[in-house]
């Protein structure tokens, strides 16, 4: 899952970290993009797929990850790189109040050299969600389980919050990475059991 670093990779894109000179773009609420700027989110989009590489499977990644302020993220329901969606100027509402706690990992913090954390964070079971593709067209799609649980993630970083910082999160230390890339690999079979094809 990591590289001998902990966070560089080929063509020099970066993820940020919470200990990183760049981190306070991780706690700056987004631009939106707009319509004319349409070419910049394909051209941030590749960046994405390109710092999330070396991880897949993974999540999902935000524009504020790699060190860019616009409202932009790509995110997967199941972990697997050919479910990767690019999801731009997003929205959602709950449907229903139902709510999980679970544990989640950032790249921003577990990629980070001195701070090794995860976050159990409650998040709503269904939302109902908008957004852009890259080609413009709205989409509007319900997401539950682990889907629901990612794209509430990724929206977060949108709004310069990370997990561990949350009011409502309970935040595990770990002492080294190997610690918790251990834990981390047990959170993964229980999302495993939540993976849901979003629904139109």
């Amino acid at each position: 899952m990591f590289l001998a670093d902990g966070q560089s990779y080929h063509d020099h894109v970066k993820i940020v970290t919470v200990d990183s000179p760049l981190q306070e773009v991780l706690r700056r609420k987004t631009e939106e993009i707009k319509e004319e700027e349409l070419h910049l989110a394909r051209e941030i989009a590749a960046k994405l797929f390109l710092a999330l590489k070396p991880y897949l499977p993974a999540a999902g990644l935000a524009a504020p990850q790699i060190g860019i302020s616009k409202s932009i993220f790509i995110f997967s329901f199941d972990r697997d790189p050919k479910n990767l969606e690019v999801v731009i100027n997003p929205s959602f509402v709950p449907v229903g109040n139902a709510q999980v706690k679970g544990w989640e990992g950032c790249f921003s913090v577990i990629l980070s050299e001195r701070t090794w954390k995860l976050a159990n964070v409650p998040r709503y079971e269904t939302i109902k969600v908008t957004f852009l593709n890259l080609d413009g067209q709205r989409v509007e799609k319900t997401l539950t389980g682990f889907a629901a649980k990612v794209f509430q993630h990724e929206y977060d970083h949108l709004q310069g919050i990370e997990n561990i910082d949350r009011d409502d999160a309970v935040v595990k230390v770990f002492t080294t990475r190997e610690e918790l890339e251990k834990y981390m690999q047990e959170v993964k079979k229980e999302d495993a059991t939540r993976y849901k094809r979003p629904g139109v």
